[in-house]
């Protein structure tokens, strides 16, 4: 159980500092929001910027809730089982709607990163949690087309399912991975909704700090 979101940052920072690995990383991505929250105690002790990695789910046409996929900001669209029971022109539609979305969101950062840069580079993928994993599967699969050394996910705790999809992209480290996985926030004492201006901030106060990636 962590306390919140900047207790399992540090959490992490430890797991990555005695595998060797904060020596040898040169980027830093987060997932918003959570995850940014997440990486804030890592960027500041290894002095790295956060790069925000927008990856926005897909929602059902019945239940606004229910993920049936997810878009990134490439564009890059990755739709489950469930998307199988919807109409091709919901589907269009709503690609498009979420796309948007992810760039509004993008805009709303302020960040822009050319992602070439991180071929043969070793880069760190953060987020809160994990539980299906299909979010972080197509943000971790869209940095691996760009030929990165390796990319270490970076979570708090995991779903049993998501964790070994995750795996199969990408080495992920988190400190619980639990077979009866419900929620994220099932592990937190404290798990509050951030807002756009605190995620916005997080990011902000970290690019005081020279990028490490050449």
């Amino acid at each position: 159980m962590y306390q919140n979101r900047i207790q399992a940052g540090r959490v992490l920072l430890k797991e990555i500092s005695d595998r060797g690995i904060d020596t040898d990383a040169s980027f830093l991505f987060a997932v918003p929001r959570g995850g940014v929250e997440v990486a804030y105690p890592i960027a500041l002790a290894l002095k790295m910027r956060i790069i925000p990695l927008i990856v926005h789910k897909i929602p059902a046409s019945y239940n606004k809730e229910l993920a049936i996929g997810a878009v990134s900001i490439r564009g890059d669209t990755h739709l489950n089982e469930i998307a199988k029971s919807e109409s091709i022109d919901y589907l269009d539609r709503v690609v498009k709607e979420t796309l948007e979305e992810v760039k509004k969101r993008q805009r709303k950062f302020g960040v822009h990163f050319n992602f070439e840069r991180i071929k043969g580079k070793t880069v760190l993928l953060v987020d809160d949690g994990i539980a299906t994993g299909e979010t972080l599967y197509l943000a971790a699969s869209g940095l691996k087309k760009f030929e990165p050394k390796k990319i270490y996910v970076l979570v708090s705790v995991s779903s049993l399912e998501g964790f070994n999809l995750l795996s199969t992209i990408s080495e992920v480290i988190s400190p619980i991975v639990d077979p009866g996985f419900v929620a994220v926030s099932a592990y937190f004492e404290e798990f509050p909704q951030l807002s756009e201006e605190q995620t916005k901030r997080y990011v902000q106060n970290s690019l005081m700090f020279a990028e490490r990636g050449a």
